[in-house]
Protein backbone atom coordinates (compact mmCIF):
# COMPACT_ATOMS: atom_id res chain seq x y z
CA UNK A 1 0.00 0.00 0.00
CA UNK A 2 1.38 3.40 -1.02
CA UNK A 3 2.32 5.96 1.60
CA UNK A 4 0.61 9.30 1.02
CA UNK A 5 3.06 12.21 1.15
CA UNK A 6 1.70 15.76 1.25
CA UNK A 7 4.18 18.35 -0.04
CA UNK A 8 3.17 21.58 1.65
CA UNK A 9 3.08 25.00 0.05
CA UNK A 10 4.23 27.63 0.73
CA UNK A 11 7.58 26.41 2.01
CA UNK A 12 11.23 27.36 1.70
CA UNK A 13 12.88 30.71 1.08
CA UNK A 14 10.96 33.85 1.98
CA UNK A 15 11.63 37.07 0.08
CA UNK A 16 14.08 38.37 2.71
CA UNK A 17 16.14 35.18 2.58
CA UNK A 18 16.04 35.13 -1.22
CA UNK A 19 17.38 38.69 -1.22
CA UNK A 20 20.24 37.84 1.17
CA UNK A 21 21.16 34.67 -0.70
CA UNK A 22 21.26 36.50 -4.05
CA UNK A 23 23.43 39.21 -2.52
CA UNK A 24 25.86 36.62 -1.15
CA UNK A 25 26.07 34.88 -4.55
CA UNK A 26 26.88 38.16 -6.31
CA UNK A 27 29.46 39.21 -3.71
CA UNK A 28 31.33 35.92 -4.02
CA UNK A 29 31.42 36.33 -7.80
CA UNK A 30 32.84 39.84 -7.44
CA UNK A 31 35.25 39.40 -4.53
CA UNK A 32 35.85 35.66 -4.12
CA UNK A 33 36.17 35.95 -0.34
CA UNK A 34 33.74 37.42 2.19
CA UNK A 35 33.61 37.44 6.00
CA UNK A 36 30.54 36.86 8.18
CA UNK A 37 30.06 36.93 11.95
CA UNK A 38 26.48 35.64 11.93
CA UNK A 39 25.33 33.04 9.40
CA UNK A 40 23.74 34.84 6.44
CA UNK A 41 20.71 32.61 6.92
CA UNK A 42 20.17 29.93 9.55
CA UNK A 43 20.68 26.83 7.44
CA UNK A 44 23.66 24.52 7.85
CA UNK A 45 23.51 22.97 4.38
CA UNK A 46 23.52 26.37 2.69
CA UNK A 47 26.25 27.81 4.90
CA UNK A 48 28.51 24.77 4.47
CA UNK A 49 28.18 25.20 0.72
CA UNK A 50 28.97 28.90 0.93
CA UNK A 51 32.01 28.32 3.15
CA UNK A 52 33.37 25.95 0.52
CA UNK A 53 32.97 28.74 -2.03
CA UNK A 54 34.74 31.50 -0.09
CA UNK A 55 32.71 32.68 2.89
CA UNK A 56 34.81 32.83 6.06
CA UNK A 57 33.05 32.65 9.44
CA UNK A 58 34.65 34.79 12.16
CA UNK A 59 33.71 35.30 15.79
CA UNK A 60 33.89 39.10 15.74
CA UNK A 61 34.37 42.00 13.33
CA UNK A 62 37.83 42.52 14.85
CA UNK A 63 38.98 39.35 13.04
CA UNK A 64 38.14 40.71 9.58
CA UNK A 65 41.24 42.07 7.82
CA UNK A 66 41.17 45.83 7.28
CA UNK A 67 39.71 46.67 3.89
CA UNK A 68 38.08 43.25 3.40
CA UNK A 69 34.42 42.47 2.61
CA UNK A 70 31.92 41.66 5.35
CA UNK A 71 28.26 40.69 4.99
CA UNK A 72 25.66 41.17 7.68
CA UNK A 73 22.94 38.53 7.91
CA UNK A 74 19.25 38.69 7.05
CA UNK A 75 18.53 38.89 10.80
CA UNK A 76 19.92 42.42 11.05
CA UNK A 77 22.89 43.99 12.76
CA UNK A 78 23.44 46.55 15.51
CA UNK A 79 24.45 50.13 14.64
CA UNK A 80 27.51 49.57 16.81
CA UNK A 81 28.64 46.68 14.58
CA UNK A 82 28.25 48.84 11.49
CA UNK A 83 30.36 51.58 13.11
CA UNK A 84 33.10 49.09 13.94
CA UNK A 85 33.11 47.77 10.37
CA UNK A 86 33.38 51.31 9.03
CA UNK A 87 36.31 52.02 11.37
CA UNK A 88 38.12 49.04 9.84
CA UNK A 89 37.29 50.37 6.35
CA UNK A 90 35.44 47.15 5.48
CA UNK A 91 33.24 46.90 2.41
CA UNK A 92 29.83 46.35 4.02
CA UNK A 93 27.18 44.17 2.40
CA UNK A 94 23.97 44.50 4.44
CA UNK A 95 21.70 41.49 3.98
CA UNK A 96 19.14 42.66 6.57
CA UNK A 97 15.61 41.58 5.63
CA UNK A 98 13.53 44.66 4.66
CA UNK A 99 10.83 43.64 7.16
CA UNK A 100 13.41 43.44 9.95
CA UNK A 101 14.87 46.78 8.83
CA UNK A 102 11.44 48.43 9.03
CA UNK A 103 11.04 47.17 12.60
CA UNK A 104 14.49 48.47 13.54
CA UNK A 105 13.71 51.89 12.08
CA UNK A 106 10.44 52.14 13.97
CA UNK A 107 12.07 50.98 17.20
CA UNK A 108 14.72 53.67 16.84
CA UNK A 109 12.02 56.28 16.25
CA UNK A 110 10.07 55.21 19.34
CA UNK A 111 13.21 55.26 21.49
CA UNK A 112 14.00 58.78 20.27
CA UNK A 113 10.42 59.76 21.22
CA UNK A 114 11.18 58.70 24.80
CA UNK A 115 9.16 55.49 24.88
CA UNK A 116 10.15 52.35 26.79
CA UNK A 117 10.48 49.22 24.67
CA UNK A 118 9.21 45.68 25.28
CA UNK A 119 10.34 43.03 22.79
CA UNK A 120 8.65 39.65 22.49
CA UNK A 121 11.37 37.24 21.46
CA UNK A 122 14.40 35.13 22.31
CA UNK A 123 17.23 37.20 23.78
CA UNK A 124 19.83 34.91 22.17
CA UNK A 125 18.43 35.20 18.64
CA UNK A 126 20.41 37.34 16.19
CA UNK A 127 17.34 39.39 15.27
CA UNK A 128 16.72 40.39 18.90
CA UNK A 129 20.41 41.10 19.55
CA UNK A 130 20.35 43.45 16.55
CA UNK A 131 17.08 45.13 17.58
CA UNK A 132 18.37 45.81 21.09
CA UNK A 133 21.19 47.74 19.47
CA UNK A 134 18.64 50.39 18.52
CA UNK A 135 17.54 50.87 22.13
CA UNK A 136 18.93 52.02 25.42
CA UNK A 137 19.18 48.49 26.80
CA UNK A 138 18.52 49.76 30.32
CA UNK A 139 15.11 50.94 29.06
CA UNK A 140 14.31 47.87 26.91
CA UNK A 141 12.85 44.57 28.13
CA UNK A 142 12.70 41.20 26.38
CA UNK A 143 9.98 38.66 27.20
CA UNK A 144 9.21 35.25 25.75
CA UNK A 145 7.19 33.23 28.27
CA UNK A 146 4.12 34.43 30.18
CA UNK A 147 6.12 34.30 33.42
CA UNK A 148 8.56 36.86 32.01
CA UNK A 149 5.76 39.44 31.99
CA UNK A 150 5.34 39.20 35.76
CA UNK A 151 8.89 40.54 36.10
CA UNK A 152 8.19 43.69 34.09
CA UNK A 153 7.62 47.05 35.75
CA UNK A 154 4.13 48.54 35.45
CA UNK A 155 5.47 51.54 33.49
CA UNK A 156 3.20 53.95 35.36
CA UNK A 157 3.62 57.37 33.78
CA UNK A 158 5.73 55.97 30.93
CA UNK A 159 4.86 55.53 27.29
CA UNK A 160 5.68 51.97 26.25
CA UNK A 161 5.50 50.05 22.97
CA UNK A 162 6.07 46.40 22.12
CA UNK A 163 7.77 44.77 19.16
CA UNK A 164 7.90 41.11 18.14
CA UNK A 165 10.56 38.81 16.71
CA UNK A 166 9.43 38.03 13.17
CA UNK A 167 9.86 34.24 13.33
CA UNK A 168 7.73 33.31 16.37
CA UNK A 169 4.55 31.22 16.51
CA UNK A 170 1.70 33.65 15.87
CA UNK A 171 -0.65 31.99 18.37
CA UNK A 172 2.04 32.12 21.07
CA UNK A 173 2.59 35.81 20.41
CA UNK A 174 -1.15 36.48 20.70
CA UNK A 175 -1.13 34.84 24.14
CA UNK A 176 1.84 36.94 25.26
CA UNK A 177 0.29 40.15 23.92
CA UNK A 178 -2.95 39.48 25.79
CA UNK A 179 -1.06 39.06 29.05
CA UNK A 180 1.07 42.12 28.32
CA UNK A 181 -2.06 44.24 27.91
CA UNK A 182 -3.51 42.87 31.14
CA UNK A 183 -0.42 44.00 33.05
CA UNK A 184 0.21 47.19 31.08
CA UNK A 185 -3.16 48.41 29.72
CA UNK A 186 -1.62 51.49 28.10
CA UNK A 187 1.05 49.57 26.14
CA UNK A 188 1.07 50.36 22.42
CA UNK A 189 1.77 47.97 19.56
CA UNK A 190 4.24 48.78 16.83
CA UNK A 191 2.75 49.85 13.53
CA UNK A 192 4.53 46.96 11.82
CA UNK A 193 2.95 43.52 11.36
CA UNK A 194 5.91 42.05 13.20
CA UNK A 195 5.29 38.35 12.55
CA UNK A 196 6.65 37.89 9.04
CA UNK A 197 3.90 37.01 6.56
CA UNK A 198 6.00 34.11 5.25
CA UNK A 199 6.41 32.70 8.76
CA UNK A 200 2.67 32.98 9.35
CA UNK A 201 1.73 31.35 6.03
CA UNK A 202 4.00 28.38 6.65
CA UNK A 203 2.57 27.92 10.14
CA UNK A 204 -1.01 28.14 8.86
CA UNK A 205 -0.58 25.37 6.30
CA UNK A 206 1.10 23.15 8.93
CA UNK A 207 -1.82 23.72 11.32
CA UNK A 208 -4.24 22.73 8.56
CA UNK A 209 -2.61 19.36 7.79
CA UNK A 210 -0.93 18.32 11.06
CA UNK A 211 -3.74 16.25 12.59
CA UNK A 212 -4.22 14.35 9.33
CA UNK A 213 -0.74 12.82 9.12
CA UNK A 214 1.29 10.29 11.07
CA UNK A 215 4.54 12.18 10.54
CA UNK A 216 5.34 15.78 9.63
CA UNK A 217 8.88 16.45 8.41
CA UNK A 218 10.28 19.97 8.70
CA UNK A 219 13.39 20.41 6.58
CA UNK A 220 15.51 23.01 8.33
CA UNK A 221 18.27 23.58 10.86
CA UNK A 222 17.84 23.35 14.62
CA UNK A 223 19.29 26.84 15.11
CA UNK A 224 16.60 28.30 12.84
CA UNK A 225 13.83 29.85 14.94
CA UNK A 226 11.18 29.54 12.24
CA UNK A 227 12.10 25.90 11.59
CA UNK A 228 11.70 25.01 15.28
CA UNK A 229 8.40 26.89 15.39
CA UNK A 230 7.06 24.80 12.47
CA UNK A 231 7.87 21.60 14.38
CA UNK A 232 6.22 22.95 17.53
CA UNK A 233 3.14 24.12 15.64
CA UNK A 234 2.78 20.67 14.07
CA UNK A 235 2.84 18.92 17.44
CA UNK A 236 0.49 21.44 19.04
CA UNK A 237 -1.88 21.02 16.08
CA UNK A 238 -2.24 17.26 16.41
CA UNK A 239 0.55 15.66 14.42
CA UNK A 240 1.33 12.20 15.85
CA UNK A 241 5.01 12.91 15.24
CA UNK A 242 7.00 15.87 13.90
CA UNK A 243 10.71 15.87 13.21
CA UNK A 244 13.24 18.53 12.20
CA UNK A 245 16.05 17.44 9.87
CA UNK A 246 18.78 19.33 8.02
CA UNK A 247 18.63 16.91 5.10
CA UNK A 248 17.57 13.41 4.06
CA UNK A 249 20.75 12.06 5.69
CA UNK A 250 19.11 12.50 9.10
CA UNK A 251 15.97 10.51 8.29
CA UNK A 252 15.28 7.30 10.19
CA UNK A 253 14.13 4.78 7.58
CA UNK A 254 12.69 2.52 10.28
CA UNK A 255 10.44 5.36 11.40
CA UNK A 256 9.36 6.07 7.83
CA UNK A 257 8.25 2.50 7.26
CA UNK A 258 5.95 2.64 10.30
CA UNK A 259 3.80 5.51 8.98
CA UNK A 260 1.03 5.66 6.38
CA UNK A 261 0.84 9.42 5.86
CA UNK A 262 3.61 12.02 5.74
CA UNK A 263 3.70 15.78 5.26
CA UNK A 264 6.85 17.65 4.23
CA UNK A 265 7.54 21.36 4.64
CA UNK A 266 10.61 23.52 5.07
CA UNK A 267 11.69 26.63 6.92
CA UNK A 268 12.02 30.05 5.33
CA UNK A 269 15.79 29.54 5.26
CA UNK A 270 15.87 26.11 3.60
CA UNK A 271 16.90 25.78 -0.06
CA UNK A 272 14.30 24.01 -2.19
CA UNK A 273 17.05 21.77 -3.57
CA UNK A 274 17.43 20.21 -0.10
CA UNK A 275 13.69 19.48 0.03
CA UNK A 276 13.78 17.86 -3.39
CA UNK A 277 16.74 15.69 -2.37
CA UNK A 278 14.71 14.53 0.63
CA UNK A 279 11.69 13.76 -1.56
CA UNK A 280 13.97 11.79 -3.88
CA UNK A 281 15.24 9.80 -0.91
CA UNK A 282 11.67 9.03 0.18
CA UNK A 283 10.80 7.83 -3.32
CA UNK A 284 13.79 5.51 -3.35
CA UNK A 285 12.92 3.93 -0.01
CA UNK A 286 9.11 3.96 0.04
CA UNK A 287 6.14 3.32 -2.21
CA UNK A 288 5.29 7.01 -2.23
CA UNK A 289 2.23 8.80 -3.54
CA UNK A 290 2.89 12.57 -3.57
CA UNK A 291 0.15 15.18 -3.36
CA UNK A 292 0.66 18.93 -3.22
CA UNK A 293 -1.15 20.66 -0.33
CA UNK A 294 -1.80 24.34 0.22
CA UNK A 295 -4.28 26.46 2.13
CA UNK A 296 -7.78 26.62 0.59
CA UNK A 297 -8.39 29.82 -1.39
CA UNK A 298 -4.75 30.81 -0.92
CA UNK A 299 -4.84 32.80 -4.13
CA UNK A 300 -8.47 33.80 -3.86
Amino acid sequence: MAIKCFLLSPRGFCSGVTRAVNMAEQVLKLYGTMYVVEDIIHNRVFMNNMKARGIVKISSIDEAPNGSVIMFSAHGVTPQAVEKAEEKELTIIDGTCPIVRAIQNECKKEVEAGKKIVIIGNTAHAEIVALLGYTDETEAFVVYEEGDIDLLPSFVGDKVVYFTQTTLDYSHVQTIVKKLKEKIPHIESSSQDDICYATRERQEVVRKIASSVDLLIVVGSAHSSNARRLQEVALLSGAKSAILVDSHNELDNKLLKRVKTIAVTSSASTPESVVQELIGHLKENLDLEIENFELPNKNG
